[in-house]
This record gives C-alpha cells, sequence and structure tokens, in this order.
C-alpha cells in the first residue's frame, strides 16, 4: 500500500527554531507514511511544488492514502482544500487527518471538512488583516526595513547617517557613500565605479544594485514605501520628504539619470540582435553556472565570440572563465554532436514515450467504496480488520499499472530526430529557423575554461519548422 504524507509549515524559523516540521514529519511517519512531502511556504500559496506533487501522484493513481496532521496543512482557502478533496475522493485515495478523523465521503465527514476549511480561511484572513495594520503603524512611525548603503537605523528604527568607521578606507560609511556619488558623476560607466570601489575600499555593488542605490529616496533624506513596482500590484508610492540628513541633491540625481541615459542611447542599436542568436541563453559557464553571452570582434569582420557574465564582476561574484569561444564554432560542434547522439536520443524516446494505464477500473471502485464503509465503522473486530487488509492487498493486485506505447506520437518524434541527424537540413536553416530548431533539441550547452562544450539534449515537442 502506497502511503504518503504531507507536512507543511509557512516559514523558515517556523521549521528550524520552533522544530514544528519535524514534530509533523515524526506524527506522519508514526501513523505509517513511508514518505513524506515537505513545503515551507504560505498555505496561501498554491504553487506550492511538494502540494502539487502531491496532486498530481493522486491524478495518476500512484497513491492509495495520504496523511496529514490537520486539515489547514493542505492549504488556507477553501476552495482550494475542496480541490485537493475532490481530487481525492474522483481517484480513491484515502485521506486521513490525525488530528481530526473524518471520512470525506461520508456526509457528515464532508460537513465537518468544510468547516474546518472555513475556519483555516478566517485564521489566515485574520492573520493578514493584522499584519496589514502592524505594517501601517510601522509606515507611520517613518520607521525603515533595510537601510540603504551609507545610512543605519537609529533606537526608533529611523533612517540615520551611518558615521561608524569602514575599516579599509578609514572613512565613515556616510563620507564612502558621498565618494561613491562622486564617482558615479565622473567616471565613465557604473561598470567602471563597481570595479574601482571593490579594488580601493572593497565595497562590492553589482551594476543593477549602484543604479537602484542611487534612485533610491532615502538618499534624498526622504522616508519611501513602494516606490518599486510590482507585477500586477497598482499602488502609489508613500513618500515622506526630508525626514533625515541627505546625501544627494535632486539636482544630481537628474544628473546622473541623464548621464545614464546617455550612455544607454550611445551603446543601444535600433538594429539590435541581442539574444536574437542561435542557442542564445542556452550556452552556459561550467564553472559558475551562469549564462555566457554573445560579444563581436573590434576587428571589422565582426566575430561572434560568447563570454560568461560574471567574468567582469568583483569579488565573490567574479567567475575566472576567461575563455571567448567562437560562437559558430559552438553552434557546429553542437549541431555534430545532435546528429551523431541521434540514435540514443531515440532509444531515450521510446522508453519515455510509454504511458502507464490501470486496468480493472470498476473492479477496484466497488472496492475501494467497500473498504471506505468497512474503515468507516473504527472498529477494532479482528474479523473487519483481516477483511480490511485483504480488500487493500486484491485493491494493490489490480492496480498494477500496464505499459502501453504511444506509437503515434513515438513515431512523430522519431521522425523528427532522424530529419535532425542529417547534417544537410542544418545547413539548410538561416539563423531565425535555426535558433527555433536548436531550442527543440538542445537542453543546454556547457563552455568550460579551456573552450570545450558539452551539450545536452532534450526529446522534441513540436518541430513546425522541419520539414522531410
Amino acid at each position: 500500500m502506497r502511503v504518503y504524507g504531507y507536512a507543511r509549515v509557512s516559514t523558515q524559523e517556523q521549521a528550524e527554531e520552533f522544530d514544528a516540521l519535524n514534530q509533523q514529519i515524526a506524527r506522519l511517519k508514526a501513523a505509517g507514511a513511508t514518505e513524506v512531502l515537505i513545503d515551507i511556504e504560505s498555505g496561501r500559496n498554491d504553487g506550492r511544488k511538494q502540494y502539487n506533487e502531491l496532486l498530481k501522484l493522486a491524478q495518476h493513481n500512484q497513491v492509495d492514502e495520504i496523511i496529514i496532521t490537520r486539515v489547514d496543512r493542505l492549504g488556507r482557502s477553501v476552495i482550494a482544500i475542496h480541490k485537493a478533496i475532490d481530487i481525492f475522493v474522483k481517484h480513491n485515495v484515502n485521506l486521513r487527518i490525525l488530528d481530526a478523523p473524518v471520512d470525506p465521503n461520508s456526509p457528515f465527514g464532508w460537513f465537518s471538512i468544510n468547516q474546518m476549511s472555513g475556519l483555516a480561511e478566517f485564521e489566515s484572513r485574520l492573520l493578514s488583516q493584522r499584519i496589514k495594520h502592524g505594517n501601517n503603524y510601522f509606515r507611520q512611525q517613518l520607521k525603515y526595513c533595510v537601510p540603504p548603503f551609507g545610512y543605519s537605523k537609529d533606537e526608533n528604527q529611523r533612517l540615520t547617517p551611518n558615521y561608524q568607521i569602514h575599516e579599509k578606507s578609514g572613512k565613515t560609511y556616510f563620507e564612502l557613500a558621498k565618494i561613491i556619488i562622486d564617482l558615479t558623476l565622473s567616471m565613465r560607466s557604473l561598470k567602471d565605479v563597481c570595479n574601482y570601489i571593490y579594488q580601493e575600499y572593497e565595497v562590492v555593488f553589482s551594476v543593477a544594485g549602484l543604479r537602484d542605490w542611487v534612485k533610491n529616496p532615502a538618499l534624498q533624506g526622504h522616508t519611501a514605501y513602494f516606490v518599486k513596482k510590482k507585477p500586477g500590484v497598482n499602488r502609489e508610492p508613500i513618500i515622506n520628504f526630508n525626514t533625515h540628513p541627505a546625501l544627494i541633491t535632486a539636482d544630481t540625481v537628474a544628473a546622473i539619470q541623464n548621464k545614464l541615459l546617455a550612455n544607454k542611447k550611445y551603446r543601444s542599436s535600433a538594429t539590435s540582435t541581442r539574444g536574437e542568436y542561435p542557442l542564445a541563453g542556452l550556452i552556459k559557464c561550467v564553472h559558475c553556472g551562469g549564462s555566457m553571452y554573445r560579444n563581436f570582434s573590434r576587428h571589422k569582420t565582426k566575430v561572434e565570440y560568447i563570454r560568461c557574465v560574471n567574468y567582469n564582476k568583483p569579488g565573490k561574484y567574479h567567475c575566472d572563465n576567461a575563455k571567448c569561444p567562437r560562437l559558430r564554432e559552438i553552434i557546429a560542434q553542437t549541431i555534430a554532436a545532435l546528429c551523431d547522439n541521434a540514435p540514443n536520443l531515440i532509444g531515450y524516446l521510446q522508453s519515455q514515450s510509454t504511458t502507464m494505464e490501470i486496468i480493472n477500473t470498476k473492479e477496484i471502485e466497488n472496492l475501494t467504496n467497500e473498504l471506505s464503509v468497512l474503515r468507516g465503522l473504527r472498529s477494532s473486530n479482528p474479523d473487519i480488520i483481516e477483511a480490511i487488509a485483504k480488500i487493500e492487498v486484491t485493491i494493490s493486485t489490480l492496480s498494477t499499472p500496464t505499459r502501453i506505447v504511444d506509437k503515434d506520437a513515438f513515431e512523430n518524434a522519431k521522425r523528427k530526430i532522424a530529419i535532425a541527424s542529417q547534417a544537410t537540413f542544418w545547413e539548410s536553416l538561416d539563423d531565425s529557423e535555426l535558433r527555433s530548431a536548436l531550442a527543440e533539441f538542445v537542453e543546454k550547452v556547457e563552455v568550460d575554461s579551456s573552450g570545450a562544450i558539452a551539450p545536452k539534449f532534450k526529446l522534441p515537442l513540436t518541430l513546425s519548422s522541419m520539414r522531410p
């Protein structure tokens, strides 16, 4: 009998400091769970990875029983909880709730779960309201969460200049922040500023981080909230002016913005094809795992080469992979490897193109109903316990899946791989078609510091550009 447990806590703090997660796991295993799926996320998030894996197991008839400690471990939404329970009932999965043993198949059990689900959502909404009131009070007191570089927080959690001494330079952090502002105005680019302050002061800024720091209203002496827009959230910023000593004036910010805009216009092109090349986004550095981007040589031939995106980054973000292999050589080697590995891909495809189908579903359904009735009795009678065990064994035997090959899908994908194994096919494609076709077969191409490449292939799904 395949028995899964599901445990969930909302935060890492609950998991580590309060040991709530380990308590759930121990109870689930003691109750008979052979495997426990775990999420550390809010119950209001329906995108939890292991939660959705649990639903997928139930939908594919790969689990007989699911054990949870409380119904709110499944979620904090009435709709989400009922959706999960409907899946369990539809696929004959027994749900066991340790703190509230109810049968979801019975009217009383359905009513009880409905009440518990409503209570779980009520608690979640109540907590959300309390947090909202707390955040509003936090903002009314002009408090700040994480102070930007150059500032610290006073005893009231408000921003104040950071007059602590920076060990490397002997200056205060507030003075050092002013120096960075001056460098941003005087040096050619933000990248040059980042490299300079790392080498001179061992202060680490990424280009994007430095750009955001300069734009932060806190540097102008304002305490602001909701300045950064979030996708799907339309909320006006709250700005409290002149709440602490300023590091930078509005005119200086405007001058920096104009300089950044001029740099952007200088470096950009209306006909730029950045990212629109074969294997774009698929070439990775072996050493740091970062992406590798395309650049052009300064020679009049404008040869395309690939470089690790982290090579020029300072400090702990730096990658030592200085190799700049040519893009066209990487593409050629990838295509050659694909042609050579076509037989292996077909063999792997054959193993993946099989599906599992459960037979005797009607008989299993009848036995499952009988099992549910017997379990609902909660009897300690040895004969009833023995009957439950026998029915469980019978269901397990009948539930053994049969392997079925999807011949049409297999033959179609096999034909595409056969076409892709011909070098003449790839030679007939332009860059746009080549990018689309390679994206169907290539998962990633790893490049090391010697320039050696290691492509990793995937199975074709749809390849409309291919013609026999």
